[in-house]
């Protein structure tokens, strides 16, 4: 089980952008020797898609699996249990996007990942 918590009055949707378009220390361009006329091979999902998904995700939370917290302390908390979501959820905590945006990402099952 992982909760999110949006810690802040509102995600700060633009430092998020940024954050994800930034490219981490010693990682190459991905693009840097690719001809973009052939057909690419299987390709790791880019971290700016779990970003737009995870904006969608807020949008519509039960649609995507995130259960409302009420009665807590914080400005929003949803809880979810679906491995997938929080595998999404952890990518996006370690490169410091949820960070960034203003939210917290807590005890994610390492079982689910």
């Amino acid at each position: 089980m992982a909760i999110l918590e949006l810690v802040q009055p509102q995600p700060d949707w633009m430092s998020a952008l940024g954050v994800a378009l930034t490219r981490p220390p010693g990682v190459p361009e991905r693009r840097a020797d690719e001809d973009p006329w052939s057909p690419a091979g299987e390709r790791p999902r880019r971290i700016s898609d779990d970003l737009a998904w995870f904006r969608q995700a807020l949008d519509d939370p039960a649609e995507a699996g995130l259960k409302p917290l009420d009665e807590t302390a914080t400005v929003a908390a949803w809880e979810s249990a679906d491995g997938e979501l929080v595998a999404r959820l952890s990518r996006l905590d370690a490169r410091g996007i949820l960070d960034a945006a203003g939210f917290l990402l807590h005890d994610p099952d390492p079982a689910l990942l």
